[in-house]
């Protein structure tokens, strides 16, 4: 029965006799006390490790990340090749210390109680940090899985569904435009407040092995201006989620941000530092999985994008441009913006022709798009800017 509660894993570490290290798998990992900081841990009797352990007379506790799913197996076989392939370093107090766990408690041991055919080995903290905040592992009726908190979970899931139903007759005209440029064309929609990655084709950028599809972002100022440049009230709830962070940023005014867009009928990001930033956290959160610090950090970086969200100076033929990606929205009959479809992964170097270039050819697969969608008994409309 106890196999149907959940159990965080967790590796702990110490030095044999001769100062090798050692380790062994855990779950029945748990605070004790916070005055004095005091943490346990349950081994079995008959564990060799859990011997040496004790012997040596201090531990270090390796909570693991759901990444970490093969540290786990590793450190649960038997023998003493269970660092093989595994990045680690010392901890301040000279125990192994495993790169990217989610956290790090070093130890000492403080009592050890009998238990039938466990101890409880009872530790008083001595140094502890978080280095990798991520999702933990998490082990459940004989399998491991990761923890997902409700509050992050995917939301409006039903509205979810439609948008993937519209990704249906996106996806033929996204791959002809992947193909015929060599990048990657994306299909991103709004979901409450987030932006969502539904769909990618073709060659992701930056040689990525790994797909961004279900990728979400806070929908806020400066990020997704073609989801809500062309509705009023989309604008102003796009900018009022913005919050505190517009004082923290220093981008344009979103509302200048919108015209813009609204006017020339495109979008258009340009590499910069806080961008790279933005991307490898993004990154990070799409292998490690979203936690709450993680979605702040997201946030915060999100602020801190400046000019190179919709610049104003595209305007010079002779210049050439460091274009991160060019979006389009996407609308249906009710000329209402469903989606956004954007190229991603541009050549460095593009002028301002090549920028046109994209755009021109994103236009014309979006208005596809629109005409195929469902009610789209009329032209699609024709966003400012654009001319048939």
């Amino acid at each position: 029965m106890l196999g149907h509660l959940p159990t965080g894993v967790a590796a702990v570490t110490s030095c044999s006799e001769t100062g090798e290290p050692v380790g062994m798998t855990v779950g029945s990992f748990l605070s004790v006390s916070l005055s004095p900081p005091l943490v346990a841990f349950l081994p079995g009797k008959q564990s060799s490790t859990a011997a040496k352990i004790l012997r040596h007379g201090r531990f270090c506790v390796n909570v693991l990340g759901a990444h970490q799913e093969p540290a786990s197996r590793a450190f649960a076989t038997a023998g003493d090749r269970k660092f093989d392939g595994l990045d680690w370093r010392p901890s301040p107090g000279g125990l192994p210390r495993l790169e990217d766990a989610v956290a790090w408690i070093e130890c000492t041991v403080e009592a050890v109680h009998d238990a039938g055919d466990h101890d409880i080995v009872v530790g008083r903290v001595t140094c502890l940090d978080a280095t990798g905040p991520s999702l933990p592992l998490v082990f459940f009726q004989g399998g491991y899985g990761r923890f997902a908190p409700l509050s992050l979970a995917a939301a409006g899931e039903p509205d979810l569904v439609e948008h993937l139903r519209l990704v249906d007759v996106a996806r033929p005209v996204m791959e002809e435009v992947a193909g015929r440029n060599g990048v990657e064309c994306l299909a991103s929609a709004t979901v409450g407040d987030e932006i969502v990655l539904l769909a990618t084709a073709g060659t992701p950028a930056g040689g990525r092995t790994y797909s961004r599809v279900g990728q979400r972002l806070p929908h806020i100022p400066p990020l997704g201006t073609a989801l809500v440049a062309w509705s009023e009230p989309a604008t102003r709830a796009w900018i009022a989620r913005a919050g505190d962070s517009l004082s923290s940023g220093r981008g344009e005014n979103p509302q200048h941000l919108v015209d813009r867009v609204r006017e020339r009928g495109w979008s258009v990001a340009t590499w910069s530092d806080s961008l790279r930033k933005l991307e490898t956290s993004v990154d990070e959160t799409t292998l490690k999985g979203l936690t709450p610090h993680g979605r702040r950090a997201v946030r915060h970086l999100i602020g801190q994008l400046g000019s190179e969200h919709e610049p104003d100076d595209l305007h010079d033929p002779s210049r050439q441009y460091r274009i991160r990606s060019v979006s389009v929205p996407v609308f249906d009959a009710c000329r209402q913006v469903v989606m956004q479809l954007t190229v991603d992964g541009l050549p460095p170097g593009a002028g301002q022709a090549d920028v046109h270039r994209y755009v021109t050819q994103l236009q014309d697969a979006a208005e596809r798009v629109s005409g195929a969608l469902p009610g789209a008994g009329r032209a699609a409309p024709v966003p400012a800017g654009r001319k048939r």
